[in-house]
């Protein structure tokens, strides 16, 4: 059936049929833009934020998808105005907020940051010491300083400090003068320090449970059965949902041979009481207080090189992991096989098509041990540390305690695998399979997960890499760590002002 020309150009100029183009032509450009294209506005800057795919099927993408909406809210819920900020507080906290703390806001407004109300860790980190009067937190300060080594006191008086070169003295140079009168205890180790598993003890001694199992005494406070078995405790699913659930010590009792820290800490020189010490990382029992670790953007992890421009589909399909046995001390005694690096080594060392893995040093262990790992896991040439941007996965590990490349790792257009116990400063800002892909200590479902980012979720992988780069140059940053730093200690010094 033919249609008549005039009648045909009658329709084309009728307002409905241009209607109808228009949403076609839009339709097909927005179908054929990749994800990431999408952005946020936040404060003068894009945040590069994936947009929500239709609902998913397969497991590890319902995750990305509950974890992207996660993300989104993150950004979208955060105050713009002091008055705003401070509404906010008084709603989630149900008190006022602490001295200093419109000029805290106005402060992080003008550095840009993503991050305004959502600052839950230093409210997790400082809850058991609001139980405490001024008295006690004073008396028990002073009692660490007198027998715990390795600890530095660090006083602000007058908006100075007469100490010089400490890392967060100089990130926090410039809001000095904004910050209270107070005296704080720094960690030098990377080891935590406080188990706090005695809160009602006053005097504070440190004790050396180094080279030895530690696990039942990092469990003591856990609640447990008529049975002896820790409440609460789950099975982990395939894949890591709840970075929370995995991270407590309480819920996983198959940790216990699992890991370094719990099975032969190299170094642990910690205390029963309960004492605020400013610690760079803990396990989830124990009550340091956490700071960020300014190691992160130390120029031995992170400079003005460590960017990395490759195509992400242009990398080598495999996993890559480089580094020493880090995590305990492997005596004659123990079996050096539970090393959480060691454990990653033996699982997939084999898999040549999916991984490309070594130990490239043996440390902290007897002569002996040493010479029987080197024997069983080999003993690669050292590698540049920017090897790893060749290839579209890479590994991050525990060490002795966090580790220092993640950040370089994050913003290396590579996708981050990470195995981690220990919590941090930046937990509630770095979104697991938004940032980086989770993995559980037992290590199960690794090759799993690289095959599924090999095949059909390799738009994902790349929107992962990408996000993790962009999302270090917005949210990671060393001002962002002073931002932390002084709410940190704003909250702090109050503590000390309380009605006894």
């Amino acid at each position: 059936m033919s249609v008549h020309p005039q009648l045909w150009r009658r329709c084309l100029r009728s307002p409905t049929t241009k209607v109808i183009a228009v949403i076609v032509v839009v339709l097909i450009i927005f179908h054929n833009l990749p994800l990431r294209d999408f952005g946020f506005f936040s404060r003068e800057k894009i945040i590069r934020i994936s947009t929500i795919p239709d609902p998913p099927k397969h497991p590890i993408d319902q995750l990305i998808y509950k974890q992207r909406t996660r993300y989104q809210e993150l950004l979208k819920r955060q105050s713009k105005s002091p008055k705003e900020a401070i509404t906010n507080y008084k709603l989630r906290y149900k008190r006022d907020p602490p001295p200093g703390f419109a000029d805290w806001v106005r402060y992080a407004l003008q550095q840009n940051s993503t991050i305004i109300d959502d600052f839950d860790t230093i409210e997790k980190v400082l809850h058991p010491f609001r139980q405490l009067e001024p008295g006690h937190l004073e008396s028990r300060i002073e009692s660490a300083r007198r027998t715990g080594s390795r600890l530095q006191t660090v006083s602000i008086n007058n908006g100075t400090s007469l100490l010089a070169g400490l890392p967060i003295l100089e990130s926090l140079k410039d809001v000095l003068p904004s910050l209270p009168d107070m005296t704080f205890l720094l960690n030098e180790l990377d080891e935590p320090r406080v188990i706090g598993s005695q809160p009602d003890k006053d005097d504070i001694s440190f004790h050396d449970y180094g080279r030895r199992p530690s696990w039942t005494k990092l469990t003591a406070s856990c609640q447990k059965t008529d049975n002896g078995e820790l409440e609460g405790q789950q099975k982990h699913p395939y894949f890591l949902e709840s970075i929370t659930n995995s991270l407590d010590l309480c819920r996983n009792p198959g940790y216990e041979d699992q890991y370094g820290m719990f099975t032969s800490p190299c170094t642990f020189v910690g205390t029963e009481g309960l004492v605020p010490v400013f610690s760079v990382a803990r396990v989830s029992t124990m009550r340091d207080v956490l700071v960020p670790g300014h190691d992160y953007h130390n120029e031995g992890f992170l400079n003005k090189d460590d960017v990395d421009f490759r195509n992400f589909t242009s990398k080598e399909n495999k996993l890559y992991w480089r580094g020493s046995n880090t995590g305990t001390y492997a005596s004659s005694q123990m079996k050096w096989e539970t090393n959480h690096r060691a454990r990653f080594m033996l699982k997939v060392r084999n898999n040549t098509d999916l991984f490309d893995v070594g130990m490239t040093a043996y440390i902290q262990c007897d002569w002996n041990v040493c010479q029987a790992m080197e024997k069983a896991l080999g003993l690669p040439p050292r590698a540049d540390k920017n090897a790893s941007f060749k290839y579209k996965f890479v590994m991050d590990m525990d060490g002795n305690g966090y580790s220092g490349r993640f950040y370089r790792l994050l913003q290396s257009n590579s996708v981050v695998f990470k195995q981690t116990l220990v919590e941090q400063w930046h937990d509630e800002r770095v979104i697991p399979w938004v940032h980086y892909v989770p993995v559980t200590v037992g290590l199960d479902e690794i090759e799993d997960l690289v095959k599924f980012f090999l095949t059909e979720g390799t738009r994902q992988a790349e929107e992962i890499a990408a996000e993790s780069t962009s999302w270090v140059q917005a949210a990671l940053r060393p001002i962002d760590m002073t931002i932390y730093e002084y709410r940190l200690l704003l909250e702090y010094a109050a503590l000390f002002k309380k009605t006894s």
